[in-house]
């Protein structure tokens, strides 16, 4: 019985022998691979890559000033932000002109599948009625302009005009 205690107890110290020998070699080869890669990094930091110059943008960008010509009317606005350009200005569409009133209906109803609402104008050119159709008048640039995209999409021909009170 005093054999099996001492035949397992060496198996114990065996294991652990093992395992401490591994542990060195996994620090050994760790401590070798620092040592291969510390040299490389100041290799690569102690000469330049590039003979190229360098350009510092934010030392470089400061220093540039570009004069854009203004007129005086556009001037005053960027200083003034206040001052609206367009007040009292109204811009409408007009997008047919027709003799017949049922024509004129006709194109009205196109726009309003469209989603727009259109009015029917009556003029008296050279005594004959002419029934326009118009859209507006607007205010905003911004309607405007997906009145004016919409139109173009549905191949839509369209006069701009501007109102002024």
């Amino acid at each position: 019985m005093a054999q099996k205690k001492s035949g397992f107890s060496w198996a114990w110290v065996f294991l652990f022998l093992i395992l401490g020998l591994f542990v060195s070699l996994i620090i050994f080869l760790d401590q070798k691979i620092v040592e291969n890669i510390a040299p490389v990094e100041t290799t690569e930091t102690s000469q330049p890559v590039d003979d190229k110059p360098r350009i510092d943008f934010y030392s470089i960008l400061p220093d540039r000033v570009v004069d854009i010509p203004i007129s005086e009317k556009d001037q005053q606005a960027i200083e003034n932000p206040s001052i609206n350009k367009t007040a009292g200005e109204a811009t409408i569409l007009q997008v047919g002109s027709f003799q017949s009133v049922t024509e004129a209906d006709s194109m009205k109803a196109q726009l309003a599948l469209l989603g727009l609402e259109a009015k029917i104008e009556s003029a008296e050119v050279n005594s004959s009625i002419w029934h326009r159709v118009v859209l507006g008048p607007y205010r905003n640039n911004g309607k405007l302009s997906r009145t004016k995209n919409l139109l173009i999409e549905n191949r839509i021909k369209f006069i701009q005009r501007v109102n002024r009170p």
